[in-house]
């Protein structure tokens, strides 16, 4: 247990010269010393370790040390939504077993919009179809409203730029009405589709958040509207809040240290 309790403590030091590394642009051997709280001569033991790992770099002629290669590489294998994907599947299959109905994962895609990377359908035969890779209208569904909700003034104005298709009696289409359901939802943080797209069908989705509260992905649940209102429409939008709680969790967000993707983002900028 003693020796277990030693090899932890070195990781942990360890994982504190990359950060100060990390945070500090004119690094050195003894400013990570200080900053690892170690003696310069078993700080820099450490470094030459990590550096023949790859994971530091010093500058020959002038002490700095800097990020090394290997960390940068690794990092930039990591692939977020799949990372967001692994984190989340567990969590949504909880999440299906205590609602019955069905749980999709939408992320962030790089034009901006949002793409379904995961589905877990509810044990019922009446259920919807299949999301995988599909898109939904933004003001027409649970997830899109989600994301709309982030948008600053500007960017929703040239949104509202083009009408508003109508896709049954139930959907938003003036900027108004929008603007009034964004800021529900910005308020109560998750959104509701009740008929919005599609008759019958229901929807509460709610945002995943990074360390940075931008938005990496949309937790949705979605069934028939008759079996999602009153109490089980309550219960629903509960567990779907402590299943994006969980997520949120997992994924470190609100830690008060940086995590090892955050050391090399800020790395990278």
């Amino acid at each position: 247990m003693e020796e277990r309790g030693k090899l932890n403590q070195s990781v942990r030091k360890a994982i504190t010269l990359l950060r100060a590394t990390a945070e500090d642009g004119d690094a050195t051997v003894s400013s990570l010393a200080r900053a690892a709280g170690l003696p310069r001569a078993t700080a820099l033991r450490m470094i030459q370790t990590l550096e023949q790992e790859g994971f530091l770099l010093r500058v020959v002629g002038d002490d700095r040390v800097l990020l090394g290669p290997e960390l940068l590489r690794l990092a930039r294998s990591t692939d977020e939504a799949l990372l967001l994907r692994e984190v989340s599947r567990p969590v949504i299959v909880d999440l299906v077993a205590a609602v019955r109905e069905t749980v999709t994962l939408s992320v962030l895609a790089p034009d901006g919009g949002l793409d379904v990377v995961d589905q877990v359908d509810g044990p019922q035969h009446l259920r919807p179809q299949s999301w995988m890779g599909q898109r939904f209208p933004l003001h027409a569904s649970a997830s899109g409203k989600v994301l709309l909700a982030t948008w600053d003034e500007a960017r929703l104005e040239q949104f509202l730029r083009d009408p508003l298709p109508p896709f049954t009696s139930a959907t938003i289409t003036t900027g108004e009405q929008l603007r009034s359901e964004l800021a529900r939802v910005r308020e109560q943080q998750h959104a509701l589709n009740v008929d919005e797209e599609e008759e019958g069908l229901f929807s509460v989705a709610r945002p995943i958040h990074g360390r940075g509260d931008e938005l990496l992905g949309v937790l949705t649940l979605s069934g028939p509207t008759q079996r999602l209102d009153g109490p089980g429409r309550r219960y629903a939008v509960d567990q779907l809040a402590r299943a994006a709680g969980r997520i949120a969790t997992a994924l470190g967000r609100g830690r008060a240290t940086a995590t090892p993707l955050d050391v090399v983002a800020r790395a990278g900028h």
